[in-house]
This record gives structure tokens, sequence and C-alpha cells, in this order.
């Protein structure tokens, strides 16, 4: 994946055959939880490209982002 700097707003594109998704976005299989009440099967969220704020470092990328092949 890479950061674009020089557009505005900044963008993360992933590499070819990759995707991106949020570190924290993981898959969670249904379940029930403490109180009784079914929790639905949760898939994560991704993309192939992601706008972030013009303050956006490329180390913050590596913190809140993490790319994928794509199918996996």
């Amino acid at each position: 994946m890479k950061l674009f700097t020089y557009t505005k707003p900044r963008m993360i594109v992933a590499d070819e055959g990759k995707h991106i998704r949020n570190i924290n976005d993981v898959y969670v299989p249904e379940h029930t939880d403490e109180e009784g009440n079914l929790v639905p099967e949760h898939f994560p969220y991704y993309s192939t490209t992601i706008f972030v704020p013009d303050n956006f470092t490329e180390e913050q990328m590596y913190e809140l982002y993490i790319e994928e092949p794509i199918g996996e």
C-alpha cells in the first residue's frame, strides 16, 4: 500500500491484487453476548482507496491499516 502525499486530500492506495482494511476491523462470528442477545456475524470492510487527512503520515498508515490479498 502506498500513501500519496501530493494529492489533496491525501490517499492510501492498495497494491495490485490487494485491498485495505482498518487493523481493528476483524471478522466476528455470530454469537450470543452476556445479556443473551444474538450478535450477527460481522465481515470486515475492505477498500482499494482510502482518503485521509492532510496531516496523515506513513507511520500512521501502518498503525491503522493492513493490506491483504483479495480473496483471502
